[in-house]
């Protein structure tokens, strides 16, 4: 299958990112590669466990302010 170029695309390059390509491949495989950093299961449930409340804590903020806009609202009109 031939793939056609589309038809909107004036080929003209907004910002070129080539010189950006080398970069990550210019890294020491150690400093790429943390599978090894988490070897203990109690190390990788803690830092599970770390992410899992960042998030839930995020998640909180987020139902409170929605909640406290909600409620600010049916202030205003009632």
């Amino acid at each position: 299958m031939v793939r056609r170029k589309p038809d909107d695309d004036d080929g003209f390059v907004v910002a070129d990112m080539s010189a950006l390509r080398g970069e990550v491949d210019d890294l020491p495989r150690s400093a790429r590669d943390v599978s090894d950093e988490l070897q203990d299961s109690q190390e990788r449930l803690m830092v599970v466990l770390g992410t899992l409340r960042a998030a839930l804590s995020l998640w909180m903020v987020f139902v409170v302010v929605i909640g406290l806009v909600i409620a600010l609202m049916v202030m205003a009109w009632t």
